[in-house]
């Protein structure tokens, strides 16, 4: 992006962080938890979060989606906000399942915890740039016939190690779990990633979880996949926090290939709501009588 949109948020009444916060929910999930902006802002809960909320939800720039146990999930919708991103028409906008709520709010767990660290190419148009210009990857493997992005591309949160060598650096794709049964969806994502993965030839994918219990088998379907192109290194092994490790086996047209697996401690609303939708009519700011329960 050419222009910064943080200050333009800052115009629609919000604080400087505030207007931080919500860019990063706009770029990256759509949908947000009240703890999520306190590990932002790096407060307890308090004043701070309630009067942000309220004035967001009294903008009509968020609404609030109840779900059992005292749960409650905010939805950043603001058609404004988003057209301050150049991303008028993005998906985080609009109303999701349970199950896709639950990989966003991993998601910006995720942006929350790395932001410092990562450059991430938000809008469709810089990730076409960065494919095509920077890259050079055949538009085959990232475009379709009309010239835009494939929707597994335009949707994955993809990020840079060091953006000031973009021609070279290490390129790391998230993949969310958000409770799979199966492997089936992430073999299926693997294998139309594979083209563009490998024409990056350096690459590191995340599978994100709060729970491991499909660490292992991600890994090996990962290395079924890329094992056959990946160098030999100490530095292509998958890492978890068990330490886990799945060998490469010999390789051809070497690449560097790497699967590190995340594990999200945070605690997550449960996959039933309270209401069929959000809404924002009749929605309650988060008051200090409320349950809160997303900590």
């Amino acid at each position: 992006m050419t222009t910064d949109p943080i200050p333009a948020i800052e115009a629609l009444g919000y604080t400087p962080r505030e207007a931080a916060f919500l860019y990063l929910v706009a770029a990256h999930s759509g949908y947000f938890l009240r703890r999520q902006f306190d590990y932002f802002i790096d407060r307890m809960k308090g004043a701070i979060a309630r009067n942000f909320l309220a004035k967001a939800q009294a903008a009509g720039h968020i609404e609030v989606i109840e779900y059992a146990r005292g749960w409650r999930v905010y939805h950043l919708l603001s058609r404004s906000i988003y057209r301050l991103l150049k991303m008028p028409e993005s998906q985080n906008r609009h109303r999701k399942g349970d199950a896709s709520i639950r990989s966003r709010l991993l998601t910006l767990d995720y942006v929350l915890e790395n932001r410092e660290d990562e450059y991430y190419l938000v809008a469709p148009e810089e990730k076409l740039d960065f494919l095509a210009q920077q890259r050079r990857i055949n538009p085959s493997f990232y475009q379709d016939s009309a010239g835009q992005l494939l929707p597994l591309i335009k949707s994955s949160l993809i990020s840079l190690e060091n953006r000031e060598r973009p021609t070279t650096s290490l390129v790391r794709l998230l993949f969310i779990d958000e409770g799979l049964l199966t492997m089936t969806k992430f073999a299926r994502v693997l294998e139309e990633l594979e083209p563009v993965l490998c024409a990056l030839r350096n690459f590191e994918l995340i599978y994100g979880a709060n729970s491991d219990r499909n660490f292992e088998q991600a890994g090996r379907e990962f290395w079924r996949l890329f094992a056959r192109y990946n160098q030999q290194s100490e530095s292509n092994y998958t890492r978890d926090l068990f330490g886990s490790r799945f060998q490469p086996q010999q390789t051809r047209l070497p690449i560097s290939a790497t699967i590190t697996t995340i594990f999200f401690k945070y605690a997550y609303p449960p996959h039933s709501r309270k209401e069929s939708r959000g809404s924002k009519q009749g929605s309650t700011s988060d008051g200090a009588t409320s349950l809160d329960l997303d900590t």
